[in-house]
């Protein structure tokens, strides 16, 4: 249920998006939706908390494990969730329904959390953690937009984007 409410949110966001169009991609009566979530903002907030269940697993975890050099672990774990058109667009509609105080909340934690763990990689200072995390958002926003496929002559796409 929650990788159709990915697609859908991800898409259409949280006011955008249909309960009874993720319920029939689920396999799932519309009903049978609210019982499980009493609010369509319940499964937004579930399904952004997976989003950052992702992220922590793919990009965080990898650094870890790679002791002595956490950063280009955790830039291919990031280059690979950036494939995952949906994923990324959901992380963008979780800032764009700030205006919720309660997905707000959920969004400047996890915002924090993700932050913090790469600060705290072996071997990085905060400087190399701010970078980090704000290239990292400048890629996303080229991944939704999908300026990979948008190569041109004046440097638009992923020469823009994505050359180091």
């Amino acid at each position: 249920m929650l990788a159709a409410a990915l697609h859908e949110f991800s898409q259409k966001g949280l006011h955008g998006g249909s309960t009874t169009t993720i319920a029939a991609e689920a396999g799932l009566s519309h009903p049978n939706l609210f019982r499980l979530f009493s609010t369509k903002k319940e499964l937004f907030i579930a399904t952004l908390r997976r989003v950052f269940e992702t992220i922590e697993r793919e990009m965080i975890v990898r650094g870890a494990a790679a002791d002595d050099a956490p950063m280009p672990a955790m830039e291919t774990a990031w280059g690979e969730l950036m494939a995952d058109h949906d994923l990324m667009a959901m992380f963008l509609q979780g800032y764009a329904a700030c205006h919720d105080p309660d997905i707000r909340a959920v969004m400047q934690q996890a915002t924090r959390t993700i932050f913090e763990q790469v600060e705290r990689m072996p071997g990085l200072d905060a400087g190399q953690a701010h970078r980090f995390f704000a290239e990292g958002l400048i890629f996303m926003v080229g991944a939704v937009m999908r300026l990979e496929d948008e190569a041109t002559e004046e440097g638009w796409g992923p020469r823009f984007l994505f050359s180091g």
